[in-house]
């Protein structure tokens, strides 16, 4: 029986993600399709919040700005930041985050895959990678491979508080 080399081994494999992959359609909406998976929603839905309510453009040309990835996160009840350079490695990086790799500092361009930092089991700490791209092997749909996927870029996001703005009396 073959085995597999030690280096081909995607320890990422083993892990269960705390959120469904939603795979891209097109090389253009991967910032959609990590929305997607963050917020439980289709790529077909997110879009057309987009384009419905935030003027997104239905056909390209277009750029997803950290502002309409905010306004689409808002609409789903989260809260994301501005864009922020990764200068730490992956420990600067929040919790939950949209994090842009492959990037190339010359055209300021990159894809978006949602990073995870698992803290559920307080024994062993999980940080992977959660990739929407339609055209990689299935098994680096989750990565920790932060050597070779390196984050450039990140927005971090969290739920919003349901009581952030009580009532007044």
């Amino acid at each position: 029986m073959a085995t597999t080399p030690a280096s081909t081994i995607n320890p990422a494999q083993a892990i269960q993600p705390v959120f469904k992959r939603v795979q891209q359609a097109t090389e253009h909406d991967c910032a959609f399709a990590c929305i997607a998976m963050i917020t439980n929603k289709s790529l077909a839905e997110v879009i057309q919040v987009a384009t419905d309510k935030f003027g997104h453009p239905a056909h390209g040309p277009y750029w997803i700005t950290d502002e309409l990835i905010a306004k689409i996160f808002a609409h789903y009840s989260f809260v994301s930041t501005i864009y922020k350079e990764v200068e730490t490695g992956i420990s600067g990086i929040a919790d939950v985050a949209i994090v842009m790799v492959d990037y190339d500092a010359d055209t300021e361009l990159g894809r978006h895959v949602v990073f995870v930092r698992d803290k559920s089991n307080p024994k062993q700490l999980v940080e992977y990678m959660i990739d929407p791209a339609h055209w990689i092997d299935p098994s680096l749909h989750i990565s920790n491979d932060f050597k070779n996927l390196v984050p450039a870029w990140f927005i971090g996001i969290h739920q919003m508080k349901s009581n952030a703005f009580p009532a007044k009396k």
